[in-house]
């Protein structure tokens, strides 16, 4: 109950706090007051669209709208940051920072994922959101920059009528929402799921099909031990990770990522696996 009652409490905080924010649209408009008066139109109504999406997607929770608000919120932040860092930054402004950075710490905390990827569940399903691989954080943060710059730039192009570039730049956002976009979302449909009849770990990433688990094949589930020769289908990250024991072999099927991370070629068989949800503490309280 009081994880619960922590979930709700950031997820209307980060509500709260994003209906605070319209001032970013003036923000903007201030900022491009000495541009041309397409820019200025252009400049400030993407800001409006982007502040929208950022509160269209806090109140609906859902996973497309959880990869939505991770990739809105470090462009709002990143802005009143740099806002404030001027030498013109008035306390207001440094406020409107304070605001920006905290809407986009709490969109990334995992009682917020939770909320999201258990609002699509079905039935009685209980979701638990699965932690990224380390060594993908770098490759998928500097992908939503290059996807957000593409988003921006591409009609500001087009505003300054620079068209050259602005054509460069619309083929690289149709390429980026095509190629970047749905690696990008993958990281929000990653979970464990509880299910009547047992779990499944739906992860996309290293596994190739997902790794269905009958009731009375689990034996137990733990607190992974340093000298464990579980598979680790977590591909390394941090925190705290959770070891799954079967009493019987399962036939886990990988990706390439997943194989090249295991030294396998596209299948193991295992008695045990390492996960790593986000929220360890509520799978064990669950099972």
């Amino acid at each position: 109950m009081p994880n619960l009652r922590l979930a709700t409490g950031l997820l209307w905080s980060i509500r709260i706090l994003v209906g605070c924010m319209p001032f970013v649209g003036a923000e903007v408009g201030a900022l491009l007051e000495t541009r041309s008066t397409a820019i200025q139109i252009v400049g400030t109504v993407l800001a409006w669209l982007i502040w929208g999406l950022i509160v269209f997607a806090s109140f609906i929770s859902h996973p497309i709208s959880l990869t939505v608000l991770r990739m809105g919120t470090p462009v709002v932040a990143g802005f009143l940051v740099f806002i404030a860092a001027t030498d013109q930054g008035s306390t207001l402004q440094v406020i409107n920072a304070a605001i920006g950075f905290a809407v986009l710490l709490i969109s990334f905390s995992a009682e917020i994922g939770s909320i999201y990827v258990q609002a699509s569940a079905y039935g009685d399903e209980r979701r638990f959101l699965l932690r990224p691989p380390v060594v993908f954080v770098a490759p998928v943060a500097i992908s939503v920059v290059i996807v957000d710059f593409f988003i921006i730039a591409t009609p500001m192009f087009f505003a300054a009528q620079i068209w050259l570039a602005g054509v460069i730049s619309l083929i690289g956002l149709v390429a980026c929402i095509k190629f970047m976009a749905p690696r990008i979302h993958q990281l929000s449909r990653r979970w464990l799921v509880f299910v009547p009849a047992g779990f499944v770990v739906h992860d996309e990433i290293v596994l190739l099909i997902n790794l269905m688990i009958k009731k009375h094949e689990l034996v137990d589930i733990q607190l992974a031990r340093d000298d464990t020769q579980a598979a680790d289908l977590s591909a390394l990250t941090w925190g705290v990770s959770l070891e799954l024991s079967f009493n019987k072999t399962l036939d886990v099927s990988l990706t390439a990522i997943g194989a090249r991370h295991l030294k396998a070629v596209s299948a193991i068989h295992a008695t045990s696996i390492i996960i790593a949800p986000s929220r360890p503490g509520a799978v064990l309280r669950a099972y």
